[in-house]
């Protein structure tokens, strides 16, 4: 009896690590789980009374240590209609069976592709059935406990306490409403760390706005000082212009 329960739960402790994918640490907390199924997976009451008749304890049988019991194979599934990936070696005699031409190169791709498809499809239902686990222990997890805060009387000093259910109830709401107003608080900090992030955010775009008015302005007073320069020389070479012509000598 002890044999089997030892090969289920190493079934079970190595499916579990196998299906966490190296997302989870095993804890303290993971171990009696594991038994439990294991134990309650063996331990039935078909298996104790075989166990018994095997050793010949109930009923008594001397020789029944001596015995060999070979596990009839079950054919209940012979009759279905539509196979799984799992069913890879039925898949290929069904194959054999209606395929005459077993040398044919189509027949052995067909073959090596339902084999791979069924075992990627094996693959990938592990996968998926592993994460699911790993993400609902994963919840179970995050969902830490609590202490009720029950206030006792600060001049009893015995030893066990008893509440009453009113008492207890009324803990559980003061919990509930200690829990809400953590909560609360949490987005009252994220509320002012937004304001915050947004004054900020319009800051730097009232500076910004403001240098380009700046260089705006500079541009705008470069470009006067430029057009009056240019006036100025145009004045002047006009001047000049005038002065050559007027000192220039009659012919």
């Amino acid at each position: 009896m002890f044999k089997p329960l030892s090969n289920a739960y190493s079934t079970a402790l190595a499916g579990y690590l196998q299906n966490s994918q190296g997302l989870l640490n095993l804890t303290k907390g993971d171990f009696f789980p594991l038994f439990w199924s294991s134990w309650t997976s063996v331990f039935k009451p078909p298996l104790i009374k075989r166990s018994f008749e095997a050793t010949g304890i109930h009923p008594a049988n001397l020789d029944a240590a001596l015995k060999k019991f070979a596990k009839e194979a079950s054919d209940s599934d012979s009759s279905q209609s539509v196979l799984s990936g799992e069913d890879w070696l039925k898949l290929k005699s069904i194959v054999r069976r209606e395929v005459k031409d077993q040398s044919s190169k189509d027949v052995k791709k067909l073959e090596r592709s339902l084999h791979h498809i069924a075992a990627q499809n094996s693959i990938l239902r592990e996968e998926v059935r592993g994460l699911r686990d790993s993400l609902a222990i994963k919840k179970r997890r995050d969902n830490k406990p609590y202490t009720l805060q029950l206030e006792s009387n600060q001049g009893y000093h015995g030893g066990a306490v008893f509440w009453s259910p009113k008492r207890v109830q009324q803990a559980r709401d003061d919990e509930v409403s200690r829990q809400q107003q953590a909560v609360q608080q949490q987005l009252q900090k994220a509320e002012i760390t937004e304001m915050k992030e947004q004054a900020r955010l319009c800051k730097l775009q009232l500076l910004q706005e403001k240098r380009v008015e700046r260089e705006r302005r500079q541009e705008v007073r470069r470009k006067e000082i430029a057009a009056k320069l240019a006036e100025k020389q145009h004045q002047k070479r006009l001047r000049d212009a005038k002065k050559s012509y007027t000192i220039a000598p009659k012919g």
